[in-house]
């Protein structure tokens, strides 16, 4: 925990970067019925928002306390979460690694089906993460063995929000490792690249 604390002041400290403690109309702007928001029915609260630009890209890193019911009590989990721009709008997709799952995890679903026609696709890719996608063919288009592996080793899940990228994982990594975390999943993920879009 102190690691975390030293990390978000070298940030705070740096001119480049914006801190908000709390972010309650930040966290207003995500669908919240897609991962990782969805995993809290109980609530949702954004804590140590950071933005800025890494290697010349905006990006945002918060916190997200997601409380869920457990026996008598609520329970916040907490999850650590980078945001990224897209070049343009794509389908609704989110991939997530299998060393997140839990049965808790696996009973909510990844993407909003109120809205979207999102669906787990157990055939496409390996064992090393789940796909939900409101296009297959798109889906397929952006999976490779590659980030499978990356996202399997890193315990990371990604899903694409409209025109942003939303990576997260559980626990509160060292800023510096989430940094680390939102360059690898920034890139445009699978074969598709902005250029292409």
């Amino acid at each position: 925990m102190f690691e975390v604390r030293k990390s978000i002041k070298r940030f705070q400290d740096d001119p480049a970067w914006t801190y908000r403690k709390h972010a309650r109309d930040y966290l207003a702007t995500f669908d919240r019925r897609g991962y990782p928001f969805s995993l809290g029915p109980r609530g949702c609260a954004v804590r140590d928002l950071l933005q800025g630009s890494l290697h010349g890209q905006e990006v945002s890193l918060f916190h997200l306390l997601a409380w869920q019911r457990s026996g008598k009590a609520d329970v916040a989990y907490t999850y650590s979460v980078a945001v990224l721009p897209l070049p343009c709008v794509l389908p609704a997709t989110a991939v997530t690694s299998r060393r997140l799952g839990s049965s808790r995890v696996e009973k909510i679903p990844a993407l909003n089906r109120v809205t979207g026609r999102g669906r787990n696709l157990p055939d496409l890719g390996t064992h090393l993460v789940h796909y939900c996608a409101d296009d297959p063919d798109f889906a397929a288009l952006i999976s490779t063995y590659a980030m499978e592996r990356q996202m399997h080793h890193a315990r990371l899940g990604w899903r694409i929000e409209r025109n942003r990228m939303i990576g997260w994982t559980h626990g509160r990594p060292a800023r510096a490792s989430h940094v680390t975390a939102s360059a690898s999943i920034g890139r445009p993920p699978g074969r598709v690249s902005s250029a292409g879009l």
